[in-house]
């Protein structure tokens, strides 16, 4: 399966035109390099993705061929972000929320 399709039908992307463009725009890596979006992704592959401001990280646990409710996602990708990234989220939810009194 494509790798933009797949970010899609996980739940990563709203849309498989945002999924394209991310692509594109070099926010996503498949095991540590800039796919096209028609590259293939296949089972135990790592891909990263730029959410501003951290990089998401995720492991293909299972190929899907269309898009699967929310509650489904658990058993296809699983985020194996490290901890350092999610602190940095952290720092920067609690920044804006400084900023914003």
């Amino acid at each position: 399966m494509r790798i933009d399709k797949y970010l899609w039908c996980v739940r990563v992307f709203k849309t498989r035109t945002v999924a394209t463009d991310a692509c594109k725009k070099e926010e996503v890596l498949l095991n540590g390099q800039v796919p096209k979006p028609s590259q293939k992704v296949s089972v135990g592959d790592i891909v990263k993705v730029k959410k501003a401001p951290i990089w998401r990280t995720y492991k293909v646990l299972n190929i899907i061929d269309k898009r699967v409710g929310a509650s489904l996602v658990e058993g296809n990708i699983e985020d194996i972000t490290p901890e350092e990234e999610l602190s940095k989220l952290q720092e920067y939810i609690d920044d804006k929320k400084f900023y914003l009194r």
